[in-house]
């Protein structure tokens, strides 16, 4: 755990600079006045830290506030173009890396495949190759780029800097952040699960603006969760909760690659068809070849496949009962379902809410919000780009704080 920092002029200092610059950064555009409000600030205080803050090129004016009388006062706002963030995902067979504003615009994305079980050593070579190649193409300073943010599957430690465990990538304890660090020395590296980066994007941006407590459930290629308490992610004792996908459903079901047996995202994934396809082909050779992924199954649902028809429907059904169990236990205002699957929702999305909504609460009339993700595919980046801004612009109150805007 960080220490916290010893109490000084220059700490609170540090601490009312980032407190001005956040106000500005989400509520933009805003007054100095209404920054004052919030801050409770002196005005010779506030206009050093503002002075301060334009001179970096971190804020500027534009236009006025309405007045019903007097001087319309300035309004501020945060500079997105102060710098660039890369964000990266890696996935089993690609690495996903976006350049984007200091908002989490996306300036550019690019796909760059690789062998599967590639090691993290040729993996981080890559990611040199490909960002130096970005900057270069564009005609930008590697100088403008303020932080990595990266995004992975499995058990991550965030503090550390390290994937733990990633059994789709066949990677264990390796110090990710550190390696890439290596490449980019002077530029803050941070790292956390897919779908907790994810999960940033539908704070700032999607279902989650105006929820307190929710939880954000993928669907896909596996399942995870991300909670959300008092508008932040609760990581639990090592930064590895939410393994939703690895509560058990199925006494001695399918095996898992987590090296259980009946885990839920055996049932409630893109492995759940690869599994029915298995025991199919052994009834009918022609589903030996079968592709197995969302799209594919989707597809042939849509042809009227009744075997891919039933697979989709009774994926639903587990999913459903997964998400019953989440809500008996923590009773969310909202559960966000995101993810490739959303795009074919119409398939299963009867069966899950029919079995979700019958759950504990609902017999005394609380009810959660399921809803599926409005955000676009390509979140995922905003997602890790919001991963490395939130940290940047985290206040300085611990030591070793990797950097400073």
């Amino acid at each position: 755990m960080k220490a916290l920092r010893t109490g000084s002029k220059e700490l609170i200092k540090e601490i009312n600079r980032f407190k001005v610059l956040n106000i500005i950064r989400h509520q933009q555009p805003v007054s100095r006045a209404e920054i004052s409000r919030q801050c409770e600030l002196g005005v010779s205080t506030l206009s050093y830290i503002m002075d301060e803050l334009k001179a970096q090129n971190l804020i500027y004016e534009v236009g006025e506030a309405s007045s019903t009388g007097g001087r319309k006062a300035k309004l501020l706002k945060f500079n997105e173009n102060h710098g660039y963030i890369v964000s990266i995902k890696i996935e089993e067979v690609q690495i996903l890396i976006a350049l984007t504003d200091m908002e989490g615009g996306i300036l550019l994305k690019t796909y760059v495949p690789f062998e599967k079980h590639t090691t993290p050593e040729k993996i981080v070579s890559l990611i040199e190759r490909e960002v130096k190649m970005i900057f270069s193409e564009r005609n930008k300073d590697l100088s403008s780029l303020l932080g990595i943010g990266v995004l992975s599957s499995g058990l991550v430690n965030r503090h550390e800097g390290e994937i733990i465990r990633a059994s789709m990538l066949g990677w264990e304890n390796v110090p990710i952040t550190e390696m890439i660090k290596e490449r980019f020395p002077t530029v803050p590296v941070f790292v956390d699960n897919n779908i907790n980066g994810y999960t940033l994007a539908e704070l700032e941006k999607g279902e989650g603006q105006k929820d307190n407590n929710f939880l954000v459930v993928s669907i896909g290629a596996g399942l995870g969760l991300s909670i959300v308490i008092d508008r932040k992610i609760y990581y639990g004792a090592v930064g590895s909760a939410g393994e939703f996908g690895h509560t058990n459903l199925v006494m001695g079901g399918y095996s898992c690659h987590c090296g259980q047996e009946g885990c839920l995202e055996m049932y409630a994934s893109e492995f759940y068809f690869e599994n029915r396809y298995k025991e199919k082909s052994k009834e009918d050779s022609a589903y030996e070849e079968e592709d197995h992924h969302f799209s594919a199954v989707a597809k042939a649902a849509a042809e009227d496949d009744v075997f891919a028809q039933s697979l989709m429907k009774e994926m639903g059904t587990h999913l459903g009962y997964g998400l019953r169990n989440l809500i008996n236990t923590l009773n969310p205002e909202k559960i966000i379902i995101v993810g490739e699957g959303v795009k074919y929702k119409h398939l299963f999305e009867k069966e899950v809410l029919a079995i979700a909504n019958d759950n504990f609460f609902e017999k005394v009339s609380i009810d959660t919000d399921i809803v599926f993700s409005q955000l676009k595919d390509d979140s995922w980046f905003t997602g890790g780009a919001l991963l490395a801004i939130s940290q940047l612009f985290q206040e300085p109150i611990y030591e070793q704080k990797k950097q400073s805007i």
